[in-house]
């Protein structure tokens, strides 16, 4: 994978990290991403060529849960693993048709860098905005039955769907926390209309039980890997064909590099292999923007992958625990306290080199927040490092950064 020529030097163990030109990386732009290079760069020099193309990234300052995300944070955000992404509209409770407008100036002005998908509101002239926005270059559909409150049983999904099965547009449903189960009716969705790539984000969590059986075979249905949980990552990886997983980070609430270090691991740790990575990281979504038939790169593996040994799954528990205090917004200091203690594994112990790597994961998280990010919507500054850390204690016998 190419660095980005506007990917920072970190110096391990330093307060924060630096730019080329020698300064620090100032405001909340930059630095958690910085930090977590060597974790992604690892991977990326062990599966060469691989280029990362993210199906799942937002903009506006609109939405009611107080996010806010322009186009310069997204550009570094994506600059920071050299990546290429799909962008559509953070919430506009005052409708779509200005912000997916946006979202198709900033693709146009991005070299190539960002696609446009637009998003609807099933409920309020979806099939005609849809019509309108692909007439002016829109590649694809957002639909997100928890903000916009319905379901995808409502007539109107099927105008919207009709709409793409005939220009061949993928269609990305929000299928996470926050809503009953749909997939039931992702599945008939996917079979009504074949043509229309079917594509459900944060690896479907709320269906993920049952529906890999349903899934396998139905090649017009997808998953994206916009979700924190290594272990959701690695039971999607083992149960879903890797011709049907698409990379995602969700960025803002997710972010790029964050995303690839959980979801390479986990790929990794499946078992896949380099040409069906590169599938996952972006190949599979050129196909489906493309309007071309997706690739089948094989079965999904099956078996799980490796567990840990007691030592390192104590640090993933607690660092799993941090993150649902924090996510339900209460302090987890006591939980990443216990999990630094945890990390103080004997250095002659096989798991000390894992240990050690979270440690230093931990470490800068906490130098991160000693220099008081600004917190902008949900999201709480700095969670991607911990994400980041309950991945690295799970899957044992991964790369590692090789210095500290």
């Amino acid at each position: 994978m190419a660095p980005a020529t506007t990917r920072p030097t970190v110096v391990l163990g330093s307060s924060a990290p630096l730019r080329e030109d020698g300064a620090r990386w100032a405001g909340d732009a930059f630095p958690a991403d910085a930090v977590l290079e060597p974790w992604f760069s690892c991977l990326s020099e062990r599966l060469g060529a691989t280029r990362i193309f993210d199906c799942h990234t937002h903009l506006g300052c609109a939405d009611p849960d107080g996010s806010c995300f322009d186009v310069d944070e997204l550009m570094a955000a994506l600059g920071a693993v050299d990546a290429r992404a799909v962008v559509f509209p953070l919430a506009e409770p005052g409708g779509y048709r200005a912000a997916n407008d946006r979202m198709l100036s900033v693709a146009a002005a991005s070299d190539g860098r960002l696609v446009a998908f637009c998003r609807v509101d099933p409920r309020n002239g979806a099939a005609r905005e849809v019509e309108r926005a692909v007439g002016r270059g829109a590649a694809g559909i957002k639909l997100h039955p928890r903000a916009e409150r319905f379901g995808l049983g409502d007539p109107a999904v099927r105008g919207i769907l009709a709409v793409a099965d005939e220009h061949r547009l993928p269609v990305i449903v929000h299928a996470g926390r926050g809503i009953p189960s749909l997939g039931s009716d992702a599945i008939e969705l996917a079979r009504a209309y074949p043509r229309a790539p079917l594509i459900l984000a944060h690896a479907a969590i709320a269906d993920l039980a049952w529906i890999w059986r349903e899934a396998a075979g139905q090649r017009n249905l997808f998953f994206d890997t916009a979700w924190w949980n290594i272990a959701d990552q690695l039971a999607l990886f083992a149960l879903i064909p890797p011709g049907q997983i698409l990379f995602a980070s969700d960025t803002p609430y997710g972010r790029t590099i964050a995303a690839a270090s959980v979801v390479l691991r986990a790929a990794l740790a499946a078992g896949l292999s380099t040409e069906q990575i590169a599938m996952v990281a972006g190949g599979q979504l050129e196909r489906l923007l493309a309007g071309a038939e997706p690739l089948d790169p094989g079965p999904a593996p099956g078996a799980p992958a490796p567990g840990p040994g007691p030592l390192l799954e104590r640090i993933y528990t607690l660092l799993v625990a941090a993150v649902a205090r924090l996510t339900a917004g209460y302090p987890a200091e006591e939980y990443l306290e216990l999990a630094l203690l945890a990390c103080r594994v004997p250095p002659d112990h096989p798991d000390a080199p894992v240990a050690a790597s979270v440690r230093e994961l931990l470490d800068r998280h906490a130098r991160y927040l000693a220099t008081d990010p600004p917190r902008r919507g949900p999201r709480v500054p700095g969670i991607h490092l911990i994400f980041v850390a309950a991945a690295v204690a799970r899957t044992a016998g991964l790369p590692l950064p090789t210095t500290m």
